[in-house]
């Protein structure tokens, strides 16, 4: 489903480069629920970055579905972007004077899905991840984790290939974020989306039967199965 082979990225800094992945090279499959961990300065928002389209590495490929994606243009990487990378973030990225069937609908605008259509569909998703008494609420009027469950509505609506989800749990208490990774558990395993969470939680990771874990740019360690070892954990040297 996703495959980065022998990718790099690099940034200029004075005279020189600064490496900051050295040679990616990673498998991971449809209906997959990964992790991604990683200290800071590995490497792993650099990596989510080119997994979500947001940035292209300085060497290496990259296939989605196969496609190769690292040869669309601008538009085109918009349009991939739209089409096929779910993001949930941090700090949710709700529009708030939208309420939130609106800010869910968003992809699907984008699409040019008509509203009717755009509005079926969100309410659908917000009744899926438990919002359906909540769909004409504003942001400012939704707790922590209930504005996270909108993220992630917005997230799935579109039906992309790939969930991308930057620290989903880092601004809410533990309690709510069990609740949040339970919510990725159960949309994972009933909707068969490919999810990665981006996270510096061992707990948090500890959830997601694949592990891959960054060091210094490079995979340092990783459970498969994309591993090859049969979901085995396995450990690489630089």
């Amino acid at each position: 489903m996703l495959e980065l082979t022998d990718v790099t990225r690099s940034f200029k800094v004075g005279p020189g480069q600064m490496p900051i992945l050295r040679g990616i090279s990673l498998r991971v499959e449809k209906g997959e629920l990964a992790s991604i961990m990683g200290g800071s300065g590995s490497g792993k928002t650099t990596l989510m970055n080119i997994i979500g389209l947001l940035d292209k590495p300085s060497s290496g490929s990259y296939a989605v579905g196969g496609q190769d994606v690292l040869r669309a243009e601008a538009n085109e990487l918009s349009r991939l972007r739209n089409r096929l990378i779910g993001f949930v973030f941090q700090s949710f990225f709700l529009l708030p004077r939208m309420n939130a069937w609106r800010n869910v609908a968003l992809p699907l605008m984008y699409r040019g899905v008509p509203e009717a259509e755009a509005r079926r569909r969100a309410l659908a998703m917000l009744e899926r991840v438990g919002l359906a008494e909540r769909t004409d609420h504003m942001p400012a009027q939704l707790s922590g984790g209930q504005r996270q469950r909108v993220a992630i509505a917005r997230a799935l609506v579109g039906e992309p290939a790939v969930v991308l989800a930057d620290e989903p749990t880092g601004a809410l208490d533990p309690k709510v974020s069990q609740e949040i990774m339970e919510l990725f558990l159960e949309m994972n395993r009933e909707l068969g989306v490919l999810i990665i969470i981006i996270t510096h939680d061992p707990g948090v990771a500890a959830q997601c039967p694949r592990r891959i874990h960054l060091d210094a740019g490079r995979i340092a360690s990783d459970t498969g199965p994309g591993s090859g070892l049969g979901g085995m954990p396995i450990r690489r040297v630089a």
